[in-house]
């Protein structure tokens, strides 16, 4: 209901979003803008968590080798039409990307001779990965920003997640981590994890906060239907906080990160005012390699095949891998943007502007005056800044979207590699 109210009033538009299967005519790609990120995806796992919703499988040396390969297929198909751009950064996620750390230390030295690199990199680490050898290797890499994968450390907490390891084991990461000299260090964390306390919540983020990490990510669990933790809380009948009481929870959060010197930097991260920030969903345009991997850029939006041994197969017959690709309207080009500057809690006027030759205020009067009326943002020079209730609000409209588009997306492209159409 909110998801289909909202796209009627902000983006104007009355029929579904729809995702059609690709065609080598569907996209220009020397639309690909003269700067962009790069995302690599790693889908291999030790163990796989319930309650991950991402693409993933379990590790194979014999799989990740020829997934390598065909990684390094894909950049060279992509490689013509990145002449001359920048990459701004780099992050590799999954899975758990360590795992192919040998061959993914290789990928990125030829990126960088191949294609024009600057900023920063990025990768996810698993806690029991996190150890002073694999982390001297990843930072010799070039690796140099870092987000250890925490979620939680409290022993009931990390059982029923099924992570596999103890609270020791999520404080020698993090000591690893910090002593590795990465410019930055980010634990991510959940919270409203079945059988979790109040006090539980709050002494996680203290704990990350005492040890000086850079940013910390702290976010409500967000169970998508996809996922085997759905079946489990349904068939326990597991008690879960309610958004009132998350609110609640969140707002003592925010005061105890101000208390120790950190500031919001998004919606549910944390940051060392001075501290380089590990991001990788907010950037504006980026080209995806991998399978399963996602591509913004221009007015498209799309995603390669989630299944691995299509995805390898489709290179090794020198095809790209594009499974489904939405081509966005210039309206939907602006509310994509939008939607991910207010998990910023920051929405840059002049940025707008620069991009699509108009007025925010012009663009979206009644959203903006709303927003202002309700005390769910500010004026702030010449952005628009979300308050703290703003900031809640948002995660409640994105929790919604999740669980309605990408719950929906996600598990029809693990159901089937090549769909022929998709609607949302």
């Amino acid at each position: 209901m909110i998801t289909e109210a909202l796209r009627l009033i902000i983006a104007r538009k009355r029929d579904k979003y729809a995702f059609e299967q690709f065609s080598a005519s569907g996209i220009d790609f020397s639309a690909l803008p003269e700067e962009l990120g790069l995302y690599i995806h790693v889908p291999f796992c030790r163990s796989l968590c319930p309650f991950c919703p991402y693409n993933k499988t379990i590790y194979k040396k014999a799989s990740a080798v020829r997934y390598y390969t065909a990684l390094l297929k894909e950049l060279d198909i992509y490689r013509p039409f990145l002449k001359g751009k920048q990459i701004s950064s780099i992050y590799i996620g999954g899975g758990t990307p360590n795992l192919m750390l040998g061959e993914i230390a290789v990928l990125l030295g030829k990126i960088r001779s191949r294609l024009n690199v600057g900023g920063d990199t990025g990768m996810e680490i698993h806690p029991r990965e996190a150890t002073p050898t694999q982390l001297a290797e990843i930072k010799k890499a070039g690796i140099n920003l870092i987000s250890v994968g925490v979620q939680s450390f409290h022993q009931g907490s990390l059982e029923y997640l099924e992570r596999g390891y103890a609270p020791e084991d999520s404080h020698r990461a993090v000591q690893s981590a910090l002593q590795a000299g990465f410019d930055t260090v980010d634990v991510d964390i959940m919270y409203n994890i079945p059988g979790q306390s109040e006090t539980d919540i709050e002494k996680d983020l203290k704990i990350c906060l005492t040890y000086g990490v850079d940013q910390v990510s702290i976010y409500p669990l967000i169970v998508f239907p996809c996922t085997p933790l759905q079946e489990k809380i349904k068939s326990t009948g597991a008690h879960r906080f309610s958004e009132l009481k998350e609110y609640k929870i969140q707002k003592r959060l925010d005061k105890i990160a101000a208390n120790h010197g950190y500031e919001r930097t998004s919606i549910w991260t944390y940051g060392r005012k001075e501290a380089k920030r590990y991001t990788s969903v907010t950037r504006e345009t980026f080209l995806g390699l991998g399978a399963s991997a996602t591509s913004l850029y221009d007015k498209y939006f799309y995603l390669n095949t989630f299944d691995l041994e299509e995805y390898i197969k489709a290179l090794e017959s020198g095809r790209i891998p594009i499974s489904l690709i939405n081509t966005m309207s210039p309206r939907e080009k602006q509310v994509f943007w939008l939607f991910w500057r207010c998990y910023d809690t920051v929405i840059p006027r002049q940025r707008f502007h620069s991009l699509f030759g108009a007025s925010l205020d012009h663009k979206f009067p009644l959203l903006i005056t709303g927003l202002k009326m309700l005390g769910l943002a500010r004026d702030h020079g010449e952005m628009l800044k979300l308050t703290g209730l703003g900031a809640f609000c948002y995660h409640f409209v994105e929790k919604q979207y999740s669980i309605k588009y990408l719950n929906t997306l996600w598990n029809a492209s693990m159901r089937n590699p090549w769909p022929k159409r998709l609607e949302l």
